[in-house]
């Protein structure tokens, strides 16, 4: 089968793979569409390389429909259109013992791991395997995933109806993000990011105020806005260094900041804010039972994905797909490769 491989930094391309193997406790799906998100880019930059192994096949964000079924899975049949968690937890550890999977001492996750879904055919485990509900198109369903990680933030972050709640950063997760917040009961939600293309989408899919910090003062802006309080909420997705100082300066007393975009660099900040206003600073990976959850928002027209779609690609055309996020052309968010 093809399948898209990275090789090192910033360095893929299509390759034929043998076609994996089921065990029986397994399924295999074809992938109809297949999206790049973050996490991919730090595997093709080389950013995660004590966890991948080169040459590795990318991707977790998925819809397809199941091809072949392992003898003990008898809950889904070939031919259906379906989803998959593509989290591992070892179901073992101190983590996982505590009912938190996503935090899994051995976590794997297809894409970095384990082979992803950057190819024709991808196997996972039977009880990771969600059907889609009639309605929903492969297209949108393959985005149940991102949507997942914002679910899990928001109920992190602890949004009531009324708070006033702070994204910042309005990349994929971002923009799901701030769909998921305002759906969650937040007044008014306010979207950060550099890019004004990025802002015209987060006014479109539910922020109510927008703000680019390299066209004005954000913390001053934010301050006036809410009357020198600050803000109930900040979730955090795009993993600049300066951001948790940023958050934590917009902070109302007893407010809570989440943290869910990754950085790679050291991050410097006071802690002052923290202790002067009892902040609460909370990390949030991946779901714990969000993605059952997620998908069903969507299916309901709650959340949508379609808005974020900005390209559909061939798989051949992979590496071009990436340049294009990694060099930020085209007002890209969401490319999606078809296999």
């Amino acid at each position: 089968m093809k399948a898209l491989r990275v090789y090192g930094p910033k360095s893929i391309k299509v390759d034929e793979v043998v076609e994996p193997q089921i065990r029986d406790d397994e399924v295999l799906i074809k992938i109809k569409y297949a999206g790049i998100c973050g996490t991919d880019l730090h595997v093709y930059r080389g950013a995660m390389k004590d966890r991948v192994k080169y040459p590795a096949v990318p991707g977790h964000e998925f819809s397809g429909v199941v091809v072949k079924v392992g003898k003990e899975v008898s809950w889904i049949g070939e031919g259906e259109e379906v989803v998959a968690n593509p989290v591992h937890p070892c179901g073992r550890c101190v983590a996982c013992s505590a009912g938190k999977p996503n935090i899994c001492v051995n976590f794997k996750i297809l894409g970095v791991d384990i082979p992803g879904v950057f190819a024709e055919y991808v196997k996972v485990k039977g009880d990771k395997v969600y059907r889609i509900p009639k309605g929903l198109s492969l297209r949108n369903a393959a985005l149940v995933e991102p949507f997942s990680v914002a679910v899990h933030s928001c109920r992190k972050a602890g949004i009531e109806a009324g708070d006033t709640v702070v994204v910042i950063g309005q990349g994929p997760i971002g923009l799901c993000t701030t769909q998921v917040a305002k759906h969650y009961g937040a007044y008014n939600v306010v979207a950060l990011d550099v890019v004004r293309s990025r802002l015209d989408l987060a006014k479109k899919v539910g922020a109510d105020e927008v703000i680019n910090p390299l066209e004005v003062d954000a913390v001053k802006e934010i301050k006036e806005m809410t009357g020198g309080v600050g803000v109930d909420k900040v979730i955090e997705t795009s993993g600049h260094p300066q951001s948790l100082e940023q958050a934590l300066s917009i902070l109302k007393p007893a407010g809570r900041v989440v943290l869910v975009g990754l950085c790679f660099e050291e991050v410097k900040f006071h802690s002052y804010p923290i202790v002067y206003k009892e902040a609460e600073v909370v990390g949030s990976r991946v779901y714990v039972d969000e993605f059952p959850r997620t998908l069903n928002l969507i299916s309901k027209g709650y959340l949508k994905p379609e808005p974020l779609i900005t390209h559909e690609m061939p798989l051949i055309d992979g590496d071009r797909a990436f340049r294009i996020l990694e060099d930020r052309l085209e007002d890209a968010v969401k490319i999606l490769l078809r296999p």
